[in-house]
């Protein structure tokens, strides 16, 4: 998921919040409505973001703003769907696209992306569907990240896996004028958490920093009440050579790079604000938290 402000913005903005540095990081509650959690996340500017929740009915919220000013807490607002005639089901994943201001890509679990437009902060509206090439009716896919080199943009996506089934991903080049993937030349790598154990989505979101490397929570979800645990891993990095994708896994991509083994949140949406990855989650009859945190890039 990418991002489109200044670093001096964002260096004022995450230590105004004191989120970015390691040892004062804390979660910061949006609510403890079951309908507002967090399952993807992406930038609008240094004091909102755009999130997704998974609503399946009809009076389910799909679209929030989530304003985080400085000094002050983090508060969500619900945003009307974009599109007044279908609602989307079971919205998972969020991603910006570079180089067309308040453009985004939602998906949803059964491999439908649509392409909506904000229109400020209170209006949206849709521009256009698309349908993932390796989507099945048995999809249940969680993670989605665009990430471009220059005119060259890659689009990669991920079922989330279980205990018995790694997480599977996906890639491939998609142009972003016209909304099209190259669904000949898709390619896969398969990944299973090392942690957590049981009740495991291997992976619940994909980000990718600035460098091309991807980065992927993971979560435990035993039911609505818990407990949850959550892990971040970077598993590689994406390079573009003569417009070809290049992808070379971390040798340590087995472990993860941070732990949540008490926190009880189930992270489901992640997206770096340079080198500070933004966190949030899903955590079912507990509500929804988010966080900022630095990472190590290499």
């Amino acid at each position: 998921m990418q991002t489109n402000f200044y670093f001096i913005s964002l260096f004022t903005f995450c230590f105004a919040l004191t989120g970015c540095a390691k040892d004062t990081i804390q979660w910061h509650s949006l609510g403890e409505t079951k309908s507002i959690g967090v399952s993807g996340i992406a930038t609008i500017d240094k004091e909102h973001f755009l999130v997704v929740h998974d609503g399946k009915k009809t009076e389910h919220p799909r679209l929030g703003v989530v304003t985080w000013q400085e000094g002050k807490e983090p508060a969500l607002a619900q945003l009307d769907w974009c599109d007044k005639t279908t609602l989307p089901i079971d919205l998972e994943a969020i991603t910006a696209i570079p180089n067309h201001e308040h453009d985004y890509l939602v998906l949803e679990s059964k491999g439908s992306v649509s392409r909506i437009q904000l229109q400020g902060i209170n209006n949206c509206k849709t521009t256009a569907h698309i349908t993932l090439p390796t989507a099945t009716a048995q999809s249940n896919m969680e993670a989605l990240a665009l990430h471009c080199f220059g005119a060259d943009c890659i689009l990669i996506w991920a079922e989330r896996g279980d205990d018995k089934q790694a997480a599977k991903l996906s890639w491939a080049k998609f142009d972003s004028d016209k909304n099209t993937i190259a669904s000949t030349q898709v390619k896969t790598f398969e990944f299973t958490a090392s942690y957590p154990g049981l009740n495991r989505r291997s992976i619940s979101d994909i980000a990718i920093d600035k460098q091309g490397a991807m980065w992927v929570s993971s979560a435990s979800d035993p039911g609505d009440e818990g407990p949850f645990q959550s892990a971040i891993y970077r598993l590689g990095a994406f390079s573009m050579n003569n417009s070809e994708i290049n992808w070379i896994p971390s040798s340590n991509n087995t472990q993860p790079v941070a732990k949540y083994e008490t926190d009880n949140i189930k992270i489901e949406g992640i997206s770096f604000i340079q080198d500070d990855l933004i966190m949030g989650t899903d955590d079912e009859n507990k509500g929804s938290k988010i966080m900022i945190k630095q990472f190590s890039i290499k």
